[in-house]
């Protein structure tokens, strides 16, 4: 029986999966990953404990599958995180992660100048402080001395296949939620580079999201004890997999995800560019390209509700099931209570950095549960406005797959499926980015040739459908939701400014 080892590089944790070609996942690992916070606006992890853990759960992986045929690696890793390396490839800087905003400014400064929307243009993502481009700007600009000796600027899945292999390689997938490739060519955008101030050369080398490197630095292979050249496939980036791993690679469909954060993404055999900037594009294979937008705020609000207003911590499924039943106390609406969830700024549809959560309407009559109600109302309302960007580029999408912990509340479903109008099928896979990695190494080696092969594969849940007249009545909260942003704007920024000294 062939196996492929899907491994997922998240922020949260890193997973192993070996999963065999029939569809059976055989073996599991995943092991927590530290995020370092020495700001409020900073988020890091240190490359070099992400690397020794990621080897560490591969040789458990690799020892569990015995005799089994091992047909290679394939790799998911998170977006937009970006070190500084020396000549060595030694790090000189930790991974500067996603939800880091220290470059806020440098990203103002591209949209006050004109040059977000010509990079944007190319590129097909907006500009934002999670951007490497935006980062790579800030170093230059804050810390010139380490700046100046970086040899390259890199991902933690690059560290990864630089510390194994020895070589600078970069998926398109990854490298397009740079900032810096273009995506009409598919090279890196001269334009950008120039923006901050880097040559070419200091990126690595592109590759499609197939590649595979196959000669192991001697030290790896024998710590894995691996007798045969084994195939380590670069992949692609967590959300692009995500898609592959819920079974959404046809028009008409889309994948809804909510963990920490959340996302909705649909998948396209050609780049689709939103007109106002507001989603994101990403190359997935030659003839496949992920369209979509991620909110930064997804199950984190419901964990910072809790443990901040009623002393208590999220954990399990059950923690969050029991926090949307006591939600649905109070009926849609919230009896007039409406909240905007950007604790963390937000990314699509707004990229707006400096944007913060409001609650909208608050009166002596409303109780714990209202909050609690708004609260998820605006984490679903946040994700629908996405939906509606990408309905704008892609047209009508009439099924929507849904997966993470969330799909574990059925109240929490039906309220999507109500809010946004449309069937929602839950996807019952619990780790979709190391499933989709591993589905790619398989078509990556020529085992499926074409998706539709794989469709019996993903496992369906139940369906929920949605009810019009709870439609109807959300909408009426949804238009003042929407009009909240744009009103308050100018005042976000100005707020910003005074937290920051100026």
């Amino acid at each position: 029986m062939s196996i492929i080892i899907g491994v997922d590089i998240g922020t949260t944790h890193i997973k192993a999966i070996a999963y065999s070609e029939a569809g059976e996942l055989l073996h599991e690992e995943r092991v927590i990953c530290k995020t370092i916070k020495p700001a409020p606006d900073r988020a890091e992890q240190d490359p070099e404990i992400i690397f020794q853990s990621l080897i560490s759960l591969l040789q458990t992986v690799f020892i569990s599958l015995r005799n089994e045929s091992l047909a290679g690696v394939c790799f998911s890793a998170g977006m937009h995180s970006i070190m500084a390396v020396d000549q060595a490839g030694e790090p000189i800087t930790n991974a500067i992660l996603w939800g880091d905003t220290r470059s806020i400014r440098q990203a103002r400064t591209l949209k006050d100048n004109g040059l977000a929307a010509e990079i944007g243009a190319r590129s097909g993502v907006p500009i934002h402080p999670s951007l490497p481009l935006c980062k790579i700007m800030w170093l230059r600009e804050q810390e010139p001395e380490i700046f100046s000796r970086s040899y390259k600027f890199i991902s933690l899945k690059e560290y990864v296949f630089l510390k194994l292999f020895g070589k600078y390689v970069v998926d398109h997938s990854i490298a397009a939620a740079t900032g810096f490739l273009d995506l009409h060519t598919l090279q890196w955008n001269e334009l950008a580079l120039k923006t901050a101030g880097i040559r070419k050369d200091q990126l690595s080398h592109l590759v499609s999201t197939t590649h595979s490197e196959n000669l192991l630095l001697n030290k790896y292979r024998d710590y894995f004890n691996l007798k045969q050249v084994t195939p380590f496939i670069i992949g692609s980036s967590d959300g692009c997999l995500a898609n592959i791993g819920t079974g959404v690679w046809n028009p008409g469909k889309a994948a809804l995800t909510i963990g920490t954060s959340g996302a909705v993404r649909t998948t396209g055999s050609r780049p689709l560019f939103h007109p106002k900037q507001s989603l994101f594009c990403y190359p997935l294979t030659e003839d496949l390209f992920v369209t979509g937008g991620a909110t930064n705020n997804g199950g984190y609000v419901l964990q910072w509700y809790a443990r901040n207003f009623l002393q208590r911590e999220l954990v399990s499924e059950e923690d969050y099931d029991w926090f949307v039943k006591e939600a649905h106390k109070v009926p849609a609406g919230a009896e007039g209570l409406i909240f905007l969830p950007y604790l963390q700024g937000e990314r699509a549809p707004i990229w707006d950095a400096e944007a913060r959560g409001v609650f909208f309407g608050l009166n002596a009559l409303h109780r714990q549960q209202n909050m609690m109600r708004a609260v998820i109302e605006g984490v679903s309302f946040a994700l629908y406005q996405v939906f509606q960007s990408l309905e704008e580029s892609s047209g009508h999408i009439g099924t929507i797959c849904a997966s993470g912990g969330f799909v574990q509340s059925p109240l929490w479903v039906q309220m999507l499926a109500d809010i946004f109008n449309r069937r929602i099928m839950v996807t019952n896979i619990a780790d979709a980015s190391s499933i989709g990695a591993a589905l790619l190494g398989f078509y990556a080696l020529g085992a499926i040739k074409s998706w539709d092969e794989v469709k019996d594969r993903i496992p369906e849940g139940k369906i929920y459908y949605a009810i019009p007249s709870q439609h109807a009545d959300y909408m009426k909260y949804f238009e003042i939701y929407r009009n909240l942003y744009p009103a308050l704007r100018t005042e976000f920024q100005k707020l910003g400014s005074l937290v920051r000294g100026h």
